[in-house]
């Protein structure tokens, strides 16, 4: 059973989320991030392929949200989450595809290393339950780690915080 109207009612519940918990100042920003992570995961979602007409947004968006994080930040984020998923794609290339290692590259820079770590968690735990409903053998983790980047740009910090409090 399809149900068309379920990205659009859940692009629309991103909005509304991103108008109550966005600063006015950055709203743009977070609406911008918020498109390109809904697009993103829909592509992933139904073709598993991710095209190379993505560069262009990337890299406009990297220029419209990377100065939010220092150079320190955004290059040990990308290094930190990519070179181990560049690994995994040359011992196990059937475990995960280029376009998750170039996006593990890129949203390591874009959120750096704190909120990036929330992503991956947030990812690998949106993929398990994905792949318990779906019951299939193939997920597409690029979808994955667009909602985990989401919720890390929206609250990467304070969920950061209270996994740290919880832990002692």
């Amino acid at each position: 059973m399809k149900l068309p109207w379920v990205g659009k009612l859940c692009f629309l519940c991103g909005q509304l989320i991103t108008i109550r918990s966005l600063p006015q100042d950055s709203l743009f920003k977070g609406f911008a991030l918020l498109t390109y992570v809904y697009c993103l995961f829909w592509q992933d979602a139904k073709t598993y392929y991710i095209s190379k007409k993505w560069v262009v947004p990337s890299v406009l968006l990297f220029l419209c949200l990377g100065s939010s994080q220092s150079l320190i930040s955004s290059v040990s984020g990308a290094f930190l989450y990519g070179i181990p998923s560049l690994g995994m794609v040359w011992l196990k290339p059937e475990w995960i595809g280029q376009a998750d290692v170039i996006y593990f590259f890129y949203f390591g820079a874009l959120l750096g290393i704190e909120r990036m770590m929330v992503a991956c968690l947030m990812a690998i735990g949106i993929g398990f339950f994905w792949m318990l409903g779906m019951k299939k053998t193939i997920l597409p983790f690029c979808s994955c780690l667009s909602i985990g980047v989401w919720i890390a740009y929206l609250k990467g910090y304070t969920i950061l915080i209270s996994f740290a409090d919880l832990l002692g």
